[in-house]
Protein backbone atom coordinates (compact mmCIF):
# COMPACT_ATOMS: atom_id res chain seq x y z
CA UNK A 1 0.00 0.00 0.00
CA UNK A 2 2.28 2.75 -1.24
CA UNK A 3 1.62 6.23 0.11
CA UNK A 4 0.90 8.52 -2.86
CA UNK A 5 0.63 11.74 -0.90
CA UNK A 6 1.29 13.02 2.59
CA UNK A 7 -0.43 16.24 3.51
CA UNK A 8 -0.21 17.34 7.14
CA UNK A 9 -1.16 14.34 9.30
CA UNK A 10 -2.90 12.52 6.43
CA UNK A 11 -1.65 9.64 4.28
CA UNK A 12 -3.32 9.06 0.90
CA UNK A 13 -2.88 5.68 -0.75
CA UNK A 14 -4.38 3.14 -3.15
CA UNK A 15 -4.27 -0.62 -2.84
CA UNK A 16 -3.93 -3.16 -5.63
CA UNK A 17 -6.77 -5.42 -4.45
CA UNK A 18 -9.40 -2.70 -5.09
CA UNK A 19 -9.23 -3.00 -8.89
CA UNK A 20 -12.88 -4.06 -9.23
CA UNK A 21 -14.13 -0.75 -7.75
CA UNK A 22 -14.31 2.72 -9.30
CA UNK A 23 -11.16 4.87 -8.94
CA UNK A 24 -10.71 5.91 -5.32
CA UNK A 25 -8.17 6.82 -2.65
CA UNK A 26 -7.87 5.74 0.97
CA UNK A 27 -6.92 8.28 3.65
CA UNK A 28 -5.58 7.56 7.13
CA UNK A 29 -4.65 9.49 10.23
CA UNK A 30 -3.99 7.38 13.32
CA UNK A 31 -7.07 5.14 13.74
CA UNK A 32 -9.23 7.36 11.51
CA UNK A 33 -9.85 6.43 7.90
CA UNK A 34 -11.80 7.55 4.87
CA UNK A 35 -12.31 6.45 1.29
CA UNK A 36 -13.06 8.93 -1.51
CA UNK A 37 -14.25 8.19 -5.02
CA UNK A 38 -12.12 10.19 -7.45
CA UNK A 39 -14.30 10.82 -10.49
CA UNK A 40 -16.07 12.87 -9.24
CA UNK A 41 -14.55 13.37 -5.79
CA UNK A 42 -17.06 12.12 -3.27
CA UNK A 43 -16.82 10.60 0.21
CA UNK A 44 -17.56 6.87 0.02
CA UNK A 45 -16.96 5.90 3.68
CA UNK A 46 -15.39 7.28 6.81
CA UNK A 47 -14.54 6.25 10.34
CA UNK A 48 -13.55 8.49 13.26
CA UNK A 49 -13.13 11.72 11.26
CA UNK A 50 -15.35 14.68 12.16
CA UNK A 51 -17.30 16.64 9.54
CA UNK A 52 -14.90 19.61 9.39
CA UNK A 53 -11.93 17.28 9.01
CA UNK A 54 -13.67 15.30 6.24
CA UNK A 55 -14.31 18.56 4.36
CA UNK A 56 -10.63 19.53 4.76
CA UNK A 57 -9.52 16.11 3.47
CA UNK A 58 -11.96 16.32 0.55
CA UNK A 59 -10.42 19.68 -0.47
CA UNK A 60 -6.97 18.02 -0.45
CA UNK A 61 -8.29 15.14 -2.61
CA UNK A 62 -9.87 17.63 -5.02
CA UNK A 63 -6.62 19.59 -5.23
CA UNK A 64 -4.65 16.43 -6.11
CA UNK A 65 -7.40 14.64 -8.07
CA UNK A 66 -5.44 14.50 -11.35
CA UNK A 67 -2.35 12.99 -9.70
CA UNK A 68 -4.44 10.48 -7.75
CA UNK A 69 -6.40 9.44 -10.85
CA UNK A 70 -3.16 8.99 -12.82
CA UNK A 71 -1.80 6.79 -10.04
CA UNK A 72 -5.03 4.78 -9.94
CA UNK A 73 -5.10 4.24 -13.71
CA UNK A 74 -1.39 3.43 -13.74
CA UNK A 75 -2.06 0.73 -11.17
CA UNK A 76 -5.29 -0.47 -12.75
CA UNK A 77 -3.88 -1.00 -16.26
CA UNK A 78 -1.01 -3.16 -15.10
CA UNK A 79 -1.09 -6.47 -16.91
CA UNK A 80 1.28 -8.16 -14.49
CA UNK A 81 -0.40 -9.89 -11.59
CA UNK A 82 1.40 -11.84 -8.91
CA UNK A 83 0.97 -13.02 -5.34
CA UNK A 84 2.98 -10.80 -3.02
CA UNK A 85 4.63 -12.82 -0.26
CA UNK A 86 4.78 -11.31 3.20
CA UNK A 87 7.95 -10.19 4.95
CA UNK A 88 9.02 -12.26 7.92
CA UNK A 89 11.89 -10.02 9.03
CA UNK A 90 13.82 -6.91 7.98
CA UNK A 91 17.43 -5.84 8.16
CA UNK A 92 18.30 -2.18 7.70
CA UNK A 93 21.90 -1.10 7.16
CA UNK A 94 23.27 2.34 6.29
CA UNK A 95 22.67 1.76 2.58
CA UNK A 96 20.34 -1.24 2.14
CA UNK A 97 16.93 -2.46 3.25
CA UNK A 98 16.62 -6.26 3.12
CA UNK A 99 13.44 -8.27 3.65
CA UNK A 100 13.28 -12.02 4.17
CA UNK A 101 10.01 -13.15 2.55
CA UNK A 102 7.78 -16.01 3.63
CA UNK A 103 8.35 -17.82 0.31
CA UNK A 104 12.09 -18.04 1.01
CA UNK A 105 13.24 -15.14 -1.15
CA UNK A 106 15.42 -12.37 0.19
CA UNK A 107 15.04 -8.99 -1.48
CA UNK A 108 17.27 -5.96 -0.99
CA UNK A 109 16.61 -2.41 -2.11
CA UNK A 110 18.73 0.74 -1.81
CA UNK A 111 17.97 2.73 1.32
CA UNK A 112 18.36 5.84 -0.86
CA UNK A 113 14.90 5.07 -2.30
CA UNK A 114 13.35 5.99 1.05
CA UNK A 115 14.68 9.38 2.28
CA UNK A 116 13.09 9.19 5.74
CA UNK A 117 15.09 6.04 6.40
CA UNK A 118 18.26 7.66 5.02
CA UNK A 119 17.87 10.56 7.47
CA UNK A 120 17.09 8.31 10.44
CA UNK A 121 19.46 7.19 13.14
CA UNK A 122 20.37 3.48 13.24
CA UNK A 123 18.08 3.07 16.27
CA UNK A 124 15.15 4.68 14.40
CA UNK A 125 15.82 2.56 11.28
CA UNK A 126 15.75 -0.62 13.31
CA UNK A 127 12.51 0.20 15.14
CA UNK A 128 10.18 -1.31 12.53
CA UNK A 129 6.92 -3.22 12.66
CA UNK A 130 5.43 -5.72 10.23
CA UNK A 131 1.64 -5.70 9.73
CA UNK A 132 -1.05 -7.14 7.45
CA UNK A 133 0.41 -10.64 7.08
CA UNK A 134 3.81 -9.19 6.25
CA UNK A 135 2.56 -6.85 3.50
CA UNK A 136 2.87 -3.57 5.40
CA UNK A 137 6.13 -2.30 6.92
CA UNK A 138 5.96 0.57 9.40
CA UNK A 139 8.57 2.69 11.20
CA UNK A 140 6.59 4.31 14.05
CA UNK A 141 9.28 6.83 15.05
CA UNK A 142 9.64 8.06 11.47
CA UNK A 143 6.02 7.92 10.27
CA UNK A 144 7.22 5.82 7.32
CA UNK A 145 5.08 3.16 5.67
CA UNK A 146 6.30 0.86 2.91
CA UNK A 147 5.14 -2.41 1.40
CA UNK A 148 6.73 -5.59 0.12
CA UNK A 149 5.02 -4.89 -3.21
CA UNK A 150 6.99 -1.63 -3.45
CA UNK A 151 10.25 -3.56 -3.08
CA UNK A 152 9.28 -6.23 -5.61
CA UNK A 153 8.19 -3.67 -8.21
CA UNK A 154 11.07 -1.24 -7.65
CA UNK A 155 8.86 1.56 -6.39
CA UNK A 156 10.67 4.41 -4.67
CA UNK A 157 9.22 6.83 -2.13
CA UNK A 158 6.62 9.14 -3.61
CA UNK A 159 6.88 11.72 -0.83
CA UNK A 160 7.04 15.24 -2.22
CA UNK A 161 10.21 17.28 -1.68
CA UNK A 162 8.11 19.84 0.22
CA UNK A 163 6.77 17.23 2.63
CA UNK A 164 10.23 15.71 3.17
CA UNK A 165 11.70 19.16 3.82
CA UNK A 166 9.05 19.92 6.47
CA UNK A 167 9.64 16.51 8.07
CA UNK A 168 13.43 17.01 8.13
CA UNK A 169 13.10 20.51 9.60
CA UNK A 170 10.82 19.21 12.36
CA UNK A 171 13.18 16.29 13.06
CA UNK A 172 16.25 18.53 13.23
CA UNK A 173 14.44 20.99 15.52
CA UNK A 174 13.37 18.18 17.85
CA UNK A 175 9.69 18.75 17.02
CA UNK A 176 7.13 15.96 16.58
CA UNK A 177 7.61 14.07 13.30
CA UNK A 178 4.97 11.35 13.50
CA UNK A 179 1.23 11.66 13.14
CA UNK A 180 0.85 10.24 16.64
CA UNK A 181 3.16 12.89 18.17
CA UNK A 182 1.56 15.75 16.23
CA UNK A 183 -1.96 14.71 17.26
CA UNK A 184 -0.95 15.03 20.95
CA UNK A 185 -0.10 18.75 20.52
Amino acid sequence: MPVLLREGPYRFYIVSWDRNEPPHVHVRRDASFAKFWLDPVELQESGNFGGAEIRRIQRIVELHETHLLEAWHGMAISTVSFEVPGAMTLEVTEDTLTAKLCDGRIISVPLAWYPRLVHATPVERNNWEIHAAGQHLHWPNLDEDLSVEMFLTGQKSSESPRSLKRWLEAKQAGLPVTIHEISRL
